[in-house]
């Protein structure tokens, strides 16, 4: 099993990347979500993987977060849905949008990903529900990747290289937990910890 690649990203596209590690490119699928927030090609990268093997094709999906591909696993335990829907689904909802729409209930957020009707959406909410009891949920932005990838482009826009800015952004993501955090003071918690 292979849990994490940490390297040089050397390729990066809409749905996938190319991780150098001990000077072995590897090809990662990746949903939108984690390709928004990879760093610019020639810098290093971290992702939490997922290895699968199916019809004898080996395949590696990474994420940008632990809690991404632990949904991501989840998801593929269902009846119906493949690694490739999964990765739509997680494409078109970032994870607590994700988890707070089964908690919800919300039939009409999850038929926003395509490939998933009325029929599948109510599947899902009534088979994820017990499971993403246990899931952190933060508030409305905090902790997302989208605070993450906005706090990236504020960041750049002030003179850092994208890995720096990512680095800096998820080391402040996880020192300081505010679930209502705005992206202004999000970024001043950021600059006061350079």
């Amino acid at each position: 099993m292979i849990c994490f690649l940490e390297g040089k990203l050397v390729k990066k596209g809409a749905m996938e990347a190319v991780v150098e590690v001990a000077g072995i490119g590897y090809l990662v699928r990746v949903p939108l979500s984690t390709s928004r927030v990879l760093p610019d090609e020639g810098e290093s990268v971290r992702l939490s993987t997922c290895y699968m093997i199916r019809d004898e094709n080996p395949e590696l999906y990474g994420f940008s977060t632990e809690q991404e591909c632990a949904i991501f696993q989840k998801l593929i335990t269902l009846p119906r849905v493949g690694p490739r829907l999964a990765m739509r689904i997680l494409s078109a909802l970032n994870p607590d949008d994700l988890v707070r729409a089964i908690a919800a209930q919300d039939i009409d957020l999850l038929r926003k990903t395509p490939g998933i009707g009325k029929k599948l959406a109510e599947r899902l909410i009534v088979e994820l529900k017990d499971q993403f009891e246990g899931v952190e949920v933060v508030g409305a932005r905090g902790r997302t990747g989208e605070l993450i990838a906005d706090a990236v482009e504020a960041l750049i826009v002030l003179g850092y290289k994208r890995g720096e800015a990512l680095a800096l952004a998820k080391k402040a993501e996880l020192e300081f937990r505010d679930a209502s955090i705005t992206l202004e003071d999000f970024l001043k918690e950021i600059l006061k910890r350079t």
